[in-house]
């Protein structure tokens, strides 16, 4: 769940309110747990961060429902990952490594 919420962090991130995006940055790429994010957030309350952080985590799974760009980035991950292995058996030649630098820019992109 952790590293779902943290892709969906990474895509719509932005889109969230100022305090969700505050708490579920503490939160999924700080690693703080909800009384150190209250803490750090200047001692607003648990429950003030746990609603923005359930009401943030609600938005980010509403928005991948909508438009679901975190499902197609684990797909096109998947498919270039497979790529990738069938090339590795393959030798190094003038083509090969071109492939591979083109891998290594599409992961870039992603």
């Amino acid at each position: 769940m952790k590293d779902n919420m943290t892709i969906l962090y990474d895509i719509y991130g932005e889109l969230l309110s100022k305090s969700q995006r505050e708490v579920l940055d503490l939160r999924y790429n700080s690693d703080l747990s909800i009384a150190e994010i209250a803490e750090e957030l200047g001692g607003i309350s648990r429950p003030a961060v746990n609603n923005a952080r359930k009401k943030g985590e609600d938005r980010l799974l509403e928005l991948e429902e909508i438009l679901g760009n975190a499902k197609r980035y684990m797909e096109i991950s998947e498919l270039l990952s497979q790529a990738e292995n069938q090339l590795s058996g393959l030798p190094d030649t003038n083509e090969t490594v071109k492939i591979r630098e083109i891998f290594e820019d599409i992961r870039k992109r992603l």
